[in-house]
């Protein structure tokens, strides 16, 4: 964010929790551009508050199901997001749990934990 910030003008929520709505619309007035979380809805009336300065959306997200294209397109706002950079952590994730489940593992964990894990028998 220094980097930006020595260049442009930086505007940004600092808690944890989403931007309220009424928040995000009321900040978002005369941006030049807008980045997003997949939990902000940028639809026409997030577009509308920006005004015609508004340029780009970019949103920190594998999808943008959030983004309305449609009203993006009208107005000439170009959508940039991040393709594929969950894919290996999903199958990475997918696989864990497969192990997880097929080897009874949470059972495992709770057995040691109890002092109930035995010994190998026939």
């Amino acid at each position: 964010p220094e980097l930006l910030r020595s260049q442009c003008e930086v505007n940004q929520w600092n808690k944890d929790d989403p931007i309220p709505r009424a928040q995000l619309l009321k900040d978002v007035k005369g941006v030049d551009a807008l980045f997003c979380l997949l939990t902000e809805k940028i639809d026409a009336e997030v577009l509308d508050a920006a005004g015609s300065n508004l340029k780009v959306v970019g949103t920190m997200s594998g999808g943008y199901d959030h983004v309305d294209l449609q009203a993006c397109a009208e107005r000439g706002v170009k959508v940039g997001f991040t393709p594929n950079v969950l894919t290996n952590a999903v199958a990475e994730l997918t696989m864990a749990l497969l192990l997880t489940t097929s080897r009874r593992l949470k059972e495992g964990i709770r057995a040691v934990e109890q002092g109930t894990w035995g010994t190998w028998k026939p």
